[in-house]
């Protein structure tokens, strides 16, 4: 990939209550210009004054050959319709997750990269944090022997299960969909794809109304050599991800992480060579800004977000890929593996908790 002084980056939708905050992180390097951003809402004006950007049609945006990068941050059911056609207009690709509506959509990202030989990097921006990359390598290296199980735990918090942005028409489904993906997308990450399912994910009868699509959620991941469990929640109380933990239990260790605040613990028997016998423990920060802020004029619904580290982190590994002609760190088919999991969940949970093969 040749090398630019500056990058001249687009946004196509910008209702996602993600856009602010990758703006904010477009805007911080002296590398990128932003062309302007087009959305066919109504706070498309709002949101352009707010954060300094020029209104632009959607046809300006894919018709300027000086465009290098396109950030879609549209609802769900124009994400795949915008990213194809981005990739045709020969523009890489950062698209807020999950990508789409479900399984169709992400097979039509993944099936538009291989005909026009596109980038693409889907926004599970929490992967990021230092403590998930830790315990990859912990678990990859055999750190802590060979793990038979792992326990998961995800919720949605701020009330946001109850919002339309989690009740999008014909997506797959709601908070435990459209949240509970960044869950899965590192289950994949350390695991890969589990072979069955079995799932329940609940409404309870007389406890929130109609307002939302999941209360509760809970699921056996089956593999060949190992067991992943996994739990969620729609109402979560706390104001990040920090009841977000994955704990992976080996023979010769434990280690659970969580992404915001970055944190692990890690035990270990000292029997693997290279490590030696007690607890390790990290935290990147305990204050940290906090995730989720206030609601705005062109953020009505949910919250923008106020912390900038992951984004921040997210693009640098998406410009560190895409100029260097480094395969992108969470492709399009990571999006499609994750709705083809989510899909054989809900699959299982309709058929009361059957196995389901993938």
């Amino acid at each position: 990939m040749l090398k630019k002084n500056k990058l001249k980056v687009a946004l196509l939708g910008i209702t996602h209550p993600h856009t602010s905050g990758r703006v904010k992180a477009l805007q911080r390097r002296n590398d990128i210009e932003i062309y302007g951003a087009a959305d066919h809402s109504e706070l498309l004006k709002p949101f352009c004054e707010a954060l300094n950007l020029v209104e632009r049609t959607k046809e300006d945006i894919l018709n300027n050959p000086d465009i290098d990068i396109i950030l879609i941050h549209s609802k769900s059911y124009e994400m795949a319709d915008l990213s194809i056609a981005a990739l045709e207009a020969g523009k890489a690709v950062l698209v807020e997750k999950p990508a789409g509506r479900g399984v169709a959509d992400t097979q039509r990202i993944v099936d538009a990269v291989k005909e026009h030989n596109g980038f693409v990097q889907v926004g599970y921006c929490w992967r990021f944090a230092p403590s998930i990359n830790v315990m990859h390598d912990v678990i990859q290296q055999g750190k802590i022997g060979k793990v038979v199980q792992i326990r998961a735990h995800a919720g949605c918090s701020h009330n946001e299960a109850a919002t339309a942005h989690m009740r999008q028409p014909g997506d797959l489904g709601g908070a435990f969909f459209v949240i509970g993906c960044h869950l899965f997308d590192r289950v994949l990450l350390h695991f890969g794809m589990p072979k069955s399912v079995n799932a329940r994910i609940t409404k309870f009868k007389d406890f929130k109304g109609e307002e939302s699509r999941e209360d509760a959620a809970g699921a056996i991941l089956n593999y060949d050599d190992k067991i992943v469990v996994v739990d969620f929640m729609a109402w979560d109380v706390l104001p990040w991800t920090e009841s977000w933990d994955i704990t992976a239990y080996g023979t010769e260790g434990i280690m659970s992480s969580r992404s915001l605040p970055s944190s692990y613990k890690l035990y270990q028997t000292g029997k693997v060579e290279g490590t030696t016998e007690g607890w390790t423990e990290w935290n990147e920060t305990s204050f940290p800004e906090i995730w989720a802020t206030k609601k705005t004029e062109y953020s009505p619904d949910i919250a923008e977000i106020g912390n900038p580290v992951y984004f921040d982190r997210e693009l640098n590994a998406f410009i560190d890929s895409y100029t260097n002609g480094k395969p992108s760190q969470i492709p399009e088919t990571q999006a499609h593996n994750i709705s083809v999991l989510l899909a054989a969940l809900f699959d299982s949970a309709g058929k009361n908790g059957i196995e389901v093969f993938l």
